[in-house]
């Protein structure tokens, strides 16, 4: 690694578990990049809710030069707008770009040209208590599968399930609903393609399993579901992979009885580091990425929050974490959205008009339809 005295590097990064296994002074991670290469790193980390306006206000006034993107949610948008630097590409054998999931590698490119590189993946996973069960899921399952499950193991005493409402959170744990009835939210052209049958029966199915969940469900986000889950809240639940092994660490109550499954229709977005187009620093930024995205670290990050990206972490873990098999799986088969330029603002769209069906202040129909003649109206 080259030798760059003297520089310092503004890093903007989301509030998920494996950023602050970044930061974390028992990993020593930032410190040893500090000595090998005399660049300092600064992490801002702003909570998931906050984090994509001090995004977008990061590319129109320099004060980081490395982002976090989520992945192919964001990244056509922001290349068409400039707001990427691309990458050398020059990566060399000792970082082994190859050792990235395929599907991982789809999300760090746009038209022949590198942006990103991965930090962690998010992707839908089934956690269930299998002691309070009456039957076991399998190990891949559909959605009408998994609502049998949970009203089959519906009693008095403790919540079934635990599910995302809150409005950052709620669209992409209701598209593998959608999925389930053989639509995607989006044309590859970007068109809305829910407001149809197919799409409210997917949302009266989300609206319906509040039922089996704690009484202010509504509020839900990943942190109430994380507490859920590991605190033994609830019997099911639905979390991110990123979350996992926060959910599975020392706080967990009984984690042995804790298993895991993946859906038929698993999302998945990696999370990844991007050069702002603004970094006056770009050849120091890109050493960076290579350190901290490198494979002593993505084993580390898989260790801390669940959900490594590289090939060579899943198999050197799958025995210590055995969620790592599911977590491999689901990453072979989620299927990402269509990149589109404007996806942020789309999403924002839908998640506003299905939270107010889903705390009863707009019907199902009604809130497709709005959802559907605001995102034409962007055309």
């Amino acid at each position: 690694m080259d030798i760059i005295k003297g520089k310092e590097l503004n890093i903007l990064a989301v509030g998920d578990p494996a950023v602050y296994g970044y930061v974390d002074k028992k990993n020593d991670t930032l410190e040893q990049f500090t000595k090998q290469t005399g660049i300092a790193v600064n992490f801002e980390i702003i909570e998931w809710s906050k984090y994509y306006p001090a995004l977008l206000k990061s590319f129109q006034e320099y004060n980081y030069d490395i982002v976090m993107v989520a992945g192919h949610l964001w990244l056509q948008e922001f290349v068409e707008k400039g707001y990427l630097q691309t990458l050398n590409g020059n990566f060399g054998d000792e970082y082994d770009y190859q050792d990235i999931m395929p599907s991982i590698r789809k999300e760090l490119e746009f038209r022949g040209e590198k942006y990103l590189l991965p930090s962690f993946c998010d992707g839908h996973i089934l956690t269930y208590r299998k002691s309070q069960l009456i039957k076991e899921p399998a190990e891949l399952i559909s959605i009408d599968e998994l609502i049998a499950i949970v009203k089959n193991n519906k009693d008095d005493k403790k919540n079934a399930f635990v599910q995302k409402a809150h409005p950052s959170e709620i669209f992409l744990d209701f598209l593998p609903y959608l999925r389930s009835e053989g639509i995607d939210a989006f044309t590859k052209d970007g068109l809305p393609r829910f407001n149809n049958n197919a799409g409210l029966n997917a949302l009266q199915k989300y609206i319906e399993m509040k039922q089996y969940c704690a009484t202010d469900v509504k509020d839900y986000g990943n942190e109430e579901v994380l507490n859920a889950i590991q605190r033994d809240k609830c019997k099911l639940g639905i979390s991110w992979g990123g979350q996992i092994g926060q959910i599975m660490n020392k706080n967990c109550i009984n984690p042995d009885d804790i298993e895991f499954s993946y859906l038929e229709t698993s999302w998945n977005t990696t999370w990844s580091f991007a050069i702002n187009h603004l970094c006056p620093k770009p050849v120091q930024a890109e050493i960076f990425l290579k350190y901290i995205t490198s494979k002593e670290i993505d084993k580390a990050v898989g260790a801390y929050c669940g959900n490594p990206s590289r090939k060579s972490s899943f198999l050197a873990g799958k025995d210590e974490f055995r969620w790592y098999p599911v977590l491999y799986k689901m990453l072979e088969r989620a299927e990402p959205l269509p990149q589109m330029s404007n996806t942020g603002q789309m999403i924002g769209i839908i998640s506003d008009e299905i939270v107010k069906a889903y705390q009863g202040n707009l019907s199902p129909k009604k809130a497709l339809e709005n959802a559907y003649q605001k995102i034409l109206s962007l055309k």
